[in-house]
């Protein structure tokens, strides 16, 4: 597997693309599972994570490499 067709996103890494701190990211994290019913043990995918942020994906997933 390439690592572009990587499905999930970790906090850490959207603390980079965002700019924010790591612990205000765990918190967004929680925002996106909460809105996407997610449970705190489910991944969220860089689909999600893009249409919770309003981001690219395709920008998410290059930033990713």
């Amino acid at each position: 597997m390439k690592n572009n067709d990587r499905l999930c996103i970790y906090p850490k890494e959207a603390a980079v693309i965002l700019g924010r701190t790591e612990k205000h990211t765990y918190k967004i994290f929680q925002s996106i599972r909460d809105c996407y019913g997610l449970k705190a043990n489910q991944y969220v995918s860089i689909r999600i994570f893009a249409d919770y942020t309003g981001l690219p994906e395709e920008e998410i997933r290059r930033l990713l490499l």
